[in-house]
């Protein structure tokens, strides 16, 4: 006679949730608001930088370094922006990843770690830059190869959002992938040059005084800002085009059975 166990009989346990997709299309709208509000920053830095182009001739460098202080927290203004969009840039691609691994694992080969890095250590190069004048041309040399990785990391994630329709490589992304490029170097070799003519500025003024009137050498740094902001603004429409592109393919591949 076989002997009954004791006690109650064991409870199964019920199976663990399985996590869901998640869509991105409130992250997408988040980033094209930021770029929306972007852009009309660089449209004041434009109107800015020539308002100063125009004025330099009669300027004195009292004035001017009062000028340009404003133009300098405009800048920061716009930096923070971009710092936050980037924060919800990172959000948002880890989140069209999640969701393609958990539809069709092992097709992505980057981690995440990757994206994060791709992001992060060009900020941290160009703010070590600013303290190491040494790290120049390294913060240069690692913004253009993230900017490369990245074109392809986006890519990816737009070949392989929709299960049925990966598609060939996105125009779009692309296109703002080196707008971006184009962008960023600019941006950074002017305000380097903006740099250099603060400095001399500052020798004149410890020679001459808050009367000496400034030198005409800020006409083409004038010019070369506002470049560097129509870029950038350029950069933000492309971009708009393509988040929401990319969202679009993403969401409607989550509805896909």
């Amino acid at each position: 006679m076989s002997q009954q166990p004791y006690g109650p009989p064991p409870q199964l346990q019920p199976p663990a949730p399985q996590p869901r997709p998640r869509p991105a299309g409130g992250l997408a709208v988040a980033i094209i608001l930021a770029l929306a509000v972007g852009i009309l920053l660089d449209m004041v830095n434009i109107t800015q930088w020539q308002a100063l182009r125009g004025d330099v001739r009669e300027l004195t460098i009292g004035e001017a370094t009062d000028r340009l202080a404003q133009l300098s927290a405009l800048g920061w203004v716009d930096t923070l922006l971009v710092w936050g969009t980037t924060v919800i840039w990172i959000v948002m691609l880890l989140r069209m990843r999640g969701n393609i691994e958990l539809r069709t694992p092992g097709m992505i080969q980057w981690k995440k770690e990757t994206l994060v890095a791709l992001f992060v250590v060009p900020v941290l190069f160009g703010l070590a830059s600013a303290v190491l004048p040494a790290l120049f041309l390294p913060a240069m040399l690692v913004s253009l190869a993230s900017g490369i990785a990245l074109i392809i990391v986006v890519n990816e994630i737009w070949r392989l959002g929709h299960p049925l329709r990966p598609g060939p490589t996105s125009v779009l992304v692309i296109a703002w992938g080196v707008v971006g490029i184009l962008d960023e170097l600019f941006l950074t070799l002017a305000s380097r040059w903006w740099y250099w003519e603060m400095l001399d500025m500052a020798s004149d003024r410890e020679a001459g005084g808050d009367r000496e009137l400034v030198s005409t050498d800020f006409i083409p740094v004038s010019n070369a800002m506002s470049v560097a902001y129509i870029l950038d603004a350029l950069l933000c429409v492309v971009a708009i085009l393509m988040v929401w592109r990319l969202a679009m393919k993403h969401n409607e591949g989550l509805r896909t059975p």
